[in-house]
């Protein structure tokens, strides 16, 4: 017994192995240099308001590029689960695409695929996931935050993504001058902001002056054409509202997104259940249904 007790003694004598020391103490360091990286503080802390320099920066951290070997736009990394990562982007950008690749800031690729169990039959967006031992930058407080986001007339914002025409990141400056919700227009754009987005930047972030990812790039100014600007009720604009539609660019809230994910794969990801509700179209009545509708 004295015998055992004593071997005992001396193993929990040994010393604990250095190179596992310093493989813990190496990842310590590494999330704490991340979590100082990622987590700016504004540069006004009384109003919570960060400079044009700090959005800068949050937007080179969270926008990536969406492409395959021939085309691409923009997406943004919004969510982490342990070496899992989630994109959201638009589906009209993924939807000409094969074989999906994410181009992080850091020039890494990786290859994604959409994620399953998602409901974006009526709306532009669309999610991808890739997956990462690299710590990679998430939009600020998002679970925290996200749910209870507002988006008022007149914010400022910065736009961002990888526009085809110039072939790197390109950010943009604008104020919100419109919000059309109950209903939004079709494909679920809300947002219409000034600054001029250009192609390849769908997808990219819209980031309010407050450090908060409010929702995602997809229609520029002036476009081609006319046929976006419908309610999701069927409805159209008059035509003095489309051609004042025209001057905006359009972005899809980010609660919109979190609205079509199921609530397993948002509880999974840390991230919050909006309140939110889409109108759904309705149908008018006709003959005798009509009638006593009215």
């Amino acid at each position: 017994m004295k015998r055992q007790i004593a071997i005992i003694s001396c193993l929990l004598l040994l010393p604990y192995p250095v190179s596992a020391i310093e493989t813990q103490t190496k990842t310590t360091k590494l999330l704490t240099q991340t979590s100082q990286r990622c987590k700016l503080q504004p540069a006004d802390p009384e109003n919570g308001i960060y400079s044009d320099p700090q959005l800068r920066t949050i937007a080179k951290q969270i926008t990536v590029r969406v492409r395959d070997k021939e085309r691409g736009a923009s997406g943004t990394i919004f969510a982490r689960k342990g070496n899992s990562y989630l994109v959201v982007t638009n589906s009209h950008v993924v939807r000409r695409i094969n074989n999906i690749n994410i181009i992080t800031a850091d020039g890494q690729k990786y290859a994604a695929k959409i994620l399953p169990n998602t409901n974006f039959d009526k709306f532009d967006l669309a999610i991808v996931k890739f997956t990462s031992n690299k710590e990679y930058c998430l939009p600020s407080e998002i679970a925290d935050r996200i749910a209870s986001f507002d988006i008022n007339l007149e914010t400022p914002v910065m736009a961002a993504g990888y526009a085809v025409s110039e072939d790197k990141l390109v950010l943009t400056t604008g104020k919100v001058q419109q919000i059309i919700s109950q209903p939004s227009l079709k494909d679920g754009y809300e947002i219409g902001y000034t600054g001029d987005i250009q192609q390849g930047m769908s997808g990219g972030p819209i980031i309010s002056s407050f450090g908060n990812f409010i929702g995602i790039n997809g229609i520029s100014s002036y476009p081609l054409s006319n046929s976006a600007y419908v309610y999701t009720n069927g409805k159209r604009p008059t035509n003095t509202e489309i051609q004042e539609f025209r001057k905006l660019s359009w972005g899809i809230p980010i609660k919109t997104v979190l609205a079509q994910v199921k609530p397993e794969i948002l509880t999974a990801y840390n991230l919050p259940i909006p309140d939110i509700k889409q109108q759904i179209a309705e149908v008018p009545l006709t003959g005798w249904l009509g009638e006593l509708e009215a």
